[in-house]
C-alpha cells in the first residue's frame, strides 16, 4: 500500500501540477508546496470519508470517474471549490484557517490553492482506482488503507518520523494521538516533504 500512497502523492505533486495550481491560484510554487504539504492529509481523509459513507459512496465514485481524465492545464476553481466543500464538509473553514497558519500563506490564497488542487486530487484518485477497480467498496478500502494509522506507522518507519501538522484548527503531532500507534499526519508530512524537495 506504500506504493499506492507514493504514486498518488507523486502524481498529484508533479512539477507541472504545482506550477499550474500556482498559476490558477495566483500563488508561487513555494506557497503551493507549503499549502499542499499541510492540507493533503485532510483532503485524503475527506476522500476516504466520502468513499466509505453510505450516502456518499456512489456519488464519490461517479466523481472519481468523471474527473479521472482531468488535466492540470484545465483547472476549474469553481468546480474545485465545490469538490473541496464535499471533501471537508463543515471543516472547510477551520482546515483552511489551520493550513494558512501552518504554512504562513494568506487564507484567501490557501482557499484558491485548495480549490485548484481538489479536481487534480480526484483525477489522480480516479486514475488510481480505475486501474484497480470501479467498485465503491474497493475504492473505500483503498483510501481507508492510505489514511489508516497502520499506514502512518509504515511511512514513519520508512521516512523516520515527521513534524507537526495542523488539521481542523488543532495541531496534531506525530505520536500524540493518545495511543501507541504512530500518527498518520506526521508520516504524511514526512513523505510530502521528501517529494517536494
Amino acid at each position: 500500500m506504500a506504493d499506492v500512497t507514493s504514486s498518488i502523492l507523486t502524481a498529484l505533486l508533479s512539477q507541472s501540477n504545482i506550477k499550474n495550481i500556482g498559476k490558477e491560484s495566483g500563488a508561487t510554487t513555494g506557497e503551493v508546496k507549503k499549502v499542499l504539504t499541510s492540507a493533503i492529509p485532510s483532503l485524503l481523509q475527506g476522500a476516504s470519508a466520502q468513499a466509505s459513507g453510505a450516502s456518499t459512496a456512489a456519488g464519490f465514485l461517479q466523481a472519481l470517474t468523471a474527473h479521472a481524465g482531468d488535466s492540470a492545464g484545465k483547472i476549474d476553481l469553481s468546480d474545485g471549490a465545490k469538490i473541496l466543500s464535499h471533501l471537508l464538509g463543515s471543516k472547510t473553514a477551520s482546515t483552511t484557517n489551520a493550513v494558512a497558519k501552518e504554512s504562513g500563506v494568506d487564507k484567501a490564497k490557501v482557499g484558491s490553492i485548495l480549490a485548484a488542487a481538489a479536481p487534480l486530487l480526484l483525477s489522480v484518485l480516479g486514475q488510481q482506482t480505475n486501474a484497480s477497480s470501479s467498485n465503491s467498496n474497493a475504492v473505500a478500502a483503498l483510501l481507508g488503507s492510505v489514511v489508516s494509522s497502520n499506514m502512518g506507522g509504515l511511512l514513519s518507519g520508512l521516512l523516520g518520523g515527521g513534524s507537526a501538522f495542523s488539521q481542523s484548527g488543532a495541531t496534531v503531532k506525530p505520536g500524540s494521538n493518545g495511543s501507541s500507534k504512530p500518527d498518520l499526519a506526521g508520516a504524511a508530512v514526512s513523505l510530502l516533504g521528501s517529494l517536494l524537495k
